[in-house]
């Protein structure tokens, strides 16, 4: 009797066995563990408008005549001299030909404090005939030296650029103590728009640096007029939250009529009137190791209704001068 009922289980057994494998492989609710799914990468951090457009710029660091002594120099009716004294300046190599050295139309020099020196840094700008070329001098030990020049290619016949709209001296976010020189040059299109592209530059290191920039003002308009055209205005502001280490770069979009004259975003008043205005908004903060104001998220809608306050950090009234 042991033997037969010994028979009898074993196949049982075996059955309750593979009974239970084909449940684990057919049935839907007992399927095998998947992996966990992989977290979404982070969106990349891009600037919202970043390049120097029309404006060239190049570092140097080459020994030069006190900034006093170029200016005396650049107005000699002796060839050489001027030649010397542009040459100096880091200007493009096409006003220095023999036979037609170029005269300045009009010197200008800023004494301002770009970098951490105690002694003033110089700017010293000429307006040639179909350039605006500023050179950034810094003394060191009793001499000067030039650490950088920036240049626009632009025609004196043209009334709308002059050196006071070629660069601006405006106190340091970074430190107010010091100064920034901002450069803006424009490019017009052939449709009535324009882009104008801004250059923030300081000394650091006894180097000249551009710590950001970026396209300021754009206008485009369709080639048939039919639609408004679309204004912007981009500007760098303190963050309210932590001003001495943290930035907004803003951006206001609106739109007038093509036909409207002058310059459409000049003034606030413009974005006031304007039948569309929208706000976008991109944290930055500045880099002790690259010397430039980085982004540190993705811009994002900052929108302020026609009744904001000028206390509101992104309403145009509130754009610093």
């Amino acid at each position: 009797m042991r033997l037969q009922t010994s028979t009898f289980v074993l196949p049982l057994a075996l059955l309750c066995i593979a009974g239970t494998a084909a449940a684990q492989r057919h049935d839907g609710g007992s399927s095998p563990p998947t992996a966990p799914p992989k977290p979404l990468a982070a969106a990349p951090v891009v600037p919202i408008s970043s390049g120097l457009g029309a404006l060239q710029f190049s570092s140097a660091n080459a020994a030069i005549s006190a900034p006093q002594s170029l200016i005396r120099q650049l107005q000699v009716s002796d060839e050489r001299t001027r030649v010397s004294a542009l040459a100096a300046l880091g200007v493009p190599g096409q006003y220095m030909v023999h036979g037609h050295v170029a005269y300045p139309h009009s010197v200008h020099l800023d004494m301002v404090a770009l970098g951490g020196a105690d002694e003033l840094d110089a700017i010293l700008t000429v307006e040639l005939d179909q350039h605006i070329v500023s050179a950034i001098l810094a003394p060191e030990n009793e001499e000067w030296h030039r650490v950088g020049t920036m240049a626009y290619a632009t025609p004196f016949a043209d009334p709308g650029t002059t050196p006071s709209t070629f660069l601006r001296i405006d106190r340091s976010l970074l430190e107010p103590r010091r100064y920034t020189a901002i450069f803006h040059a424009s490019v017009a299109d052939s449709n009535g728009g324009f882009t104008e592209n801004e250059a923030h530059v300081r000394i650091q290191n006894d180097r000249a640096v551009i710590t950001l920039s970026f396209a300021s003002a754009e206008r485009s308009c369709d080639a048939l007029h039919q639609h408004p055209c679309e204004v912007v205005e981009r500007w760098l502001q303190a963050d309210s939250t932590g001003p001495e280490h943290r930035f907004l770069l803003v951006a206001a979009t609106g739109h007038v009529r093509s036909e409207d004259p002058g310059d459409p975003i000049a003034t606030a008043e413009t974005y006031e009137t304007a039948h569309l205005r929208t706000f976008l908004c991109q944290p930055f903060t500045f880099s002790e190791s690259t010397f430039h104001f980085e982004p540190t998220a993705n811009p994002t809608p900052c929108v302020a209704p026609r009744d904001a306050q000028a206390a509101n950090p992104s309403h145009p009234a509130a754009r610093p001068n």
